[in-house]
C-alpha cells in the first residue's frame, strides 16, 4: 500500500510542478529546465552524501550506476527538457494528457523483458490511450491561444505557423512520454540491480545535470544560462518551486518503482492529467483554455493505462 501512496504523491507533486512551470515562463527568459535541473541535483546530492556517511546505502556497482546514469539521461534531461516544451506550446493540461502516455511504452517494454503477458483487456487499454491522444492531437492542432504569453518570447500571430507550432508541441509531448516511458523501465531494472532510490536519484540527477551544461556550453550559452537563473536580484521564484516539486516528485515515484510493481506504479502516478486539469484551471484560469475534449481524452488516456494493469 506504500507504494500506491508514494505514486500518487508523486502525480500530485508533477502536476503542481507543471503549473509552476508554465506560470514562470510568463516572466522568464528560459524555459526552466535549468534551474529545475540544478535545484534536484543539489538536495538529491545533499541527500546521498547524508546516507552514505551514514552507511545507510547498499553497495553501488558497476552495472547499477550505468543503468541509473541512462535512465537520468531519458528522463531528467531529455524527458524534462522535452516537457518544458510541451508546456510553452500546448499548456500544462494537453502536454501532460499526451505525456501521460508513457506508461504504455513502460508497460510495453515491461512486458516484454520481464516476462509479463499482454491480455485482451491490456489490449482495449491500450486501444483507449491511442484513441484519445489522437483526438486530442487534432482539438490541438485547431487552437491558436495555447503558447505561452511571455514578455521575452513574443507569439507569432501567423496563421500559417500556427499549426507548425502546435504539431512541434504534440511532438515534444509524445517525444517527453517515450522518454519517460524508457526511462521509468530502466530505473526498474537498476533498483533490481542496486536497491537503492536514493543512489538513483543522485547519480540519474547528476548526470542529467552534466549533460545539460555540456549541451548549454556547446551552444554557447552556458554562462546566459547562469546569468538568468541565478540572479539573486531577479531570481526566477515559479522556476524554483517547480525544481522542488519535481524533486519530490521524481523522489515519489523512485520510492513507489521501489515498493511496488513498475506497471501498478505507472497507474497510478498516470492520475497526473486529471490532477493538473483541476488545478490549472484554479490557478491559471483562462490562460488555459478548457473544453469537455480535453476533459474526455484525459479521462480516456487514465482509463486506458488502468485496463492494462487489471
Amino acid at each position: 500500500m506504500i507504494g500506491e501512496l508514494f505514486a500518487l504523491l508523486g502525480a500530485c507533486s508533477f502536476s503542481t510542478h507543471n503549473i509552476a512551470v508554465r506560470r514562470g515562463m510568463r516572466t522568464a527568459l528560459d524555459s526552466g529546465v535549468f534551474m529545475s535541473t540544478s535545484i534536484s541535483t543539489v538536495i538529491f546530492l545533499v541527500v546521498i552524501g547524508v546516507l552514505y556517511f551514514g552507511r545507510l546505502l547498499p553497495p553501488l556497482t558497476a552495472m547499477g550506476f550505468f543503468l541509473f546514469v541512462v535512465a537520468g539521461l531519458f528522463t531528467s534531461f531529455t524527458g524534462r527538457s522535452l516537457n518544458y516544451a510541451a508546456i510553452r506550446a500546448l499548456g500544462p493540461s494537453r502536454s501532460t494528457s499526451f505525456r501521460a502516455s508513457s506508461p504504455l511504452i513502460t508497460i510495453c517494454l515491461a512486458f516484454t523483458f520481464l516476462s509479463e503477458r499482454f491480455t485482451l483487456l491490456q489490449f482495449v487499454g491500450a486501444a483507449l490511450v491511442l484513441g484519445g491522444v489522437s483526438i486530442l492531437s487534432r482539438e490541438v492542432i485547431g487552437r491558436t491561444d495555447l503558447e505561452v504569453q511571455s514578455k521575452f518570447v513574443p507569439v507569432s500571430n501567423d496563421p500559417v505557423n500556427r499549426p507548425k507550432r502546435a504539431l512541434t508541441g504534440i511532438l515534444c509531448a509524445l517525444g517527453s512520454a517515450l522518454s519517460f516511458g524508457t526511462g521509468h523501465f530502466l530505473r526498474k531494472l537498476a533498483l533490481q540491480e542496486v536497491p537503492s532510490p536514493y543512489w538513483g536519484l543522485a547519480v540519474g540527477t547528476t548526470a542529467a545535470w552534466l549533460a545539460l551544461v555540456a549541451h548549454t556550453a556547446l551552444r554557447g550559452r552556458l554562462k546566459e544560462a547562469f546569468k538568468n537563473n541565478f540572479n539573486f536580484h531577479h531570481l526566477p521564484w515559479f522556476y524554483v518551486i517547480a525544481g522542488v516539486l519535481a524533486t519530490s516528485g521524481q523522489l515519489f515515484l523512485y520510492l513507489a518503482i521501489y515498493f511496488t510493481e513498475v506497471s501498478t506504479a505507472m497507474v497510478l502516478a498516470s492520475s497526473e492529467p486529471l490532477a493538473t486539469l483541476c488545478i490549472s484551471r484554479l490557478l491559471l484560469g483562462r490562460e488555459e483554455p478548457m473544453n469537455r475534449r480535453v476533459v474526455f481524452c484525459s479521462a480516456t488516456v487514465f482509463l486506458g493505462i488502468i485496463f492494462m494493469i487489471i
